[in-house]
């Protein structure tokens, strides 16, 4: 039973170090109307997952945007030993609009199995204030653990939260990572914030990027909603830090990405890490384009 709380204590501190820049959407510039005409970029991510040295699982992303459009999706599965104690996929997808430096989702669908659980989808719309609707197949017990829609106007869907997360991040040399991302997802309500901490220089061991990177750092807050079991009651979440490079886009000149290179975290169970093991830009290899 050790075993299994800690695999499953590992995988969730997982899901915390990717809450903001695990997916990975790109800082945009300034924002047009929409238009099959429109240059259209790309950006396609993929990470491994490792805690304590142990491989855990995957992470994909793909991401279009075209004018003011955008539309993501994500997968993340569990791979290697973790799946004797704890197997899991969820994949995710998101379309909306950015306009004004606001992003304004309009549909989130993500599809979750775990072992011993039904499969479970959740799909989320959204209108200018917040979530309209919420369906969850099963049911979630929100009478457990409700969430007050005051508190879930002006909200964003985790994959649109990492699209804002990234694309308000200030353009100031002193801070250029500082934001507050506030996120429902059909179950809880928390905050994701990123905040600067320094400029520095990165050679990666894997060869995918070699050059100037910030160190931004993570911060989780929970609201409302269903409680993580991150952590043993009344211990801290670890802090969490990540690698963020900058790359324009190679067909669109207004648009530049903000690509987290590895997202990490220290906790009793080792180094939890989120590793970039490929990264496409308009479909043309991180390490080619650069």
């Amino acid at each position: 039973m050790k075993r299994v709380r800690m695999s499953r204590v590992r995988m969730s501190i997982v899901a915390v170090v990717f809450a903001a820049l695990s997916f990975s959407p790109p800082v945009l510039g300034a924002g047009g109307e929409s238009s099959d005409t429109a240059p259209a970029s790309t950006l396609d991510l993929s990470y491994d997952l490792y805690a304590g040295g142990i491989a855990l699982g995957r992470v994909g992303m793909s991401a279009h945007f075209q004018g003011s459009d955008y539309k993501a999706v994500s997968t993340l599965e569990t791979r290697g030993i973790v799946n004797a104690f704890w197997q899991s996929k969820i994949e995710a997808a998101s379309n909306g609009q950015l306009a004004g430096g606001h992003v304004q989702p309009a549909l989130y669908d993500s599809y979750s199995q775990n072992r011993n659980a039904e499969r479970r989808q959740v799909t989320l719309t959204f209108g200018p204030e917040g979530p309209k609707s919420l369906f969850s197949d099963p049911p979630y017990p929100e009478s457990h653990y409700p969430v007050p829609e005051t508190q879930q106007k002006k909200t964003l869907d985790p994959l649109s939260a990492v699209i804002f997360l990234t694309s308000a991040i200030s353009a100031s040399d002193a801070k250029p990572c500082q934001a507050v991302a506030p996120i429902f997802d059909g179950r809880r309500r928390y905050d994701v914030a990123l905040s600067f901490v320094r400029k520095t220089n990165v050679r990666m061991d894997n060869g995918l990027y070699s050059g100037p990177a910030l160190v931004c750092q993570v911060h989780y807050n929970q609201i409302a909603g269903y409680q993580q079991t991150l952590v043993q009651q009344g211990k801290k979440l670890p802090a969490i830090y990540a690698w963020v490079a900058e790359v324009p886009s190679t067909t669109d000149p207004g648009r530049h990405y903000m690509v987290p290179l590895r997202v990490w975290a220290e906790t009793d169970f080792g180094l939890v890490v989120a590793l970039a093991s490929q990264v496409k830009l308009d479909g043309t290899l991180l390490n080619k384009a650069n």
